[in-house]
């Protein structure tokens, strides 16, 4: 029991320092994506674009129930919908920044629970001896 559970704490601590940032720049910051301000502009440009496209490709394309009684304009129309939501999923691309974000903060929260959790059990255990 004490091999296995000095593993688990060799491999937690591993995982939680591996975790820790070595420099202070942010992914963001090394691939060139927008903060800030910025992304609440590219927000202001994407959901407008999304919405815009989903409407055009659901009217001309994706309501017609039946496929044979589709024209080839409708189709192109719809497809112009399809390529303004590609437009403004283009704009979403600084989102990642906040997606990154989010997901270092919530797995190093996890991390430090799961080492606080070992750390509390080898103390219960090493006074219920």
């Amino acid at each position: 029991m004490k091999n296995r559970l000095l593993t688990l704490i060799l491999l937690l601590s591993t995982t939680a320092l591996s975790a820790q940032r070595r420099y202070s720049e942010r992914s963001y910051e090394v691939i060139g994506l927008p903060d800030g301000d910025e992304i609440g502009d590219s927000l202001i440009i994407a959901i407008p674009l999304l919405l815009i496209g989903f409407l055009i490709a659901y009217a001309f394309m994706w309501s017609k129930k039946d496929t044979d009684k589709v024209s080839d304009t409708s189709t192109n129309i719809g497809c112009f919908g399809i390529i303004i939501m590609a437009v403004g999923a283009f704009f979403l691309f600084p989102l990642l920044a906040w997606v990154e974000f989010i997901f270092v903060s919530i797995w190093s929260i996890g991390i430090a629970i799961i080492v606080v959790g070992v750390i509390l059990y080898l103390i219960y255990s090493a006074f219920k001896k």
